[in-house]
């Protein structure tokens, strides 16, 4: 059993409350350890990234707290590499199913970004940029 790092919970801060506990509850029962390479983003991170190619757009899902990086850990680092993406696939799955929550995961939708996870359709309903200005 896994549990997330204290960088992990960091990277979950501005992240919506259901999205960082799918997160929380899918590392408990995985069989890959990952982290949470990435949360809410920055517009200045989002063009960095666009700019170096990592990224496809600047109405990323990060901007509004709605989406995480899932990054697998291996031998104390993280790795990119696709043999390792399943099985956190298939926790966040079981998650989801669990609890009736919806998340989508960026190679079903894209058929690349394995390590993405989004809350695709809640733009309009959450925005943690309006709550942060309160």
């Amino acid at each position: 059993m896994y549990k997330l790092s204290k960088k992990s919970l960091r990277n979950l801060i501005g992240v919506h409350p259901m999205l960082s506990f799918i997160v929380t509850e899918a590392i408990a029962i995985t069989k890959q350890d990952f982290m949470v390479f990435e949360g809410k983003r920055t517009m200045e991170r989002q063009r960095k990234l666009v700019a170096q190619g990592y990224s496809k757009t600047l109405n990323s899902y990060h901007l509004y707290g709605l989406a995480v990086d899932l990054v697998a850990y291996v031998d104390g680092k993280p790795t990119w590499e696709e043999q390792y993406y399943d099985e956190i696939l298939k926790a966040m799955d079981t998650i989801c199913e669990t609890y009736n929550l919806q998340v989508d995961n960026g190679y079903r939708l894209w058929g690349w970004d394995q390590p993405h996870y989004q809350m695709t359709g809640y733009k309009n309903r959450y925005d943690i940029r309006q709550i942060e200005k309160v």
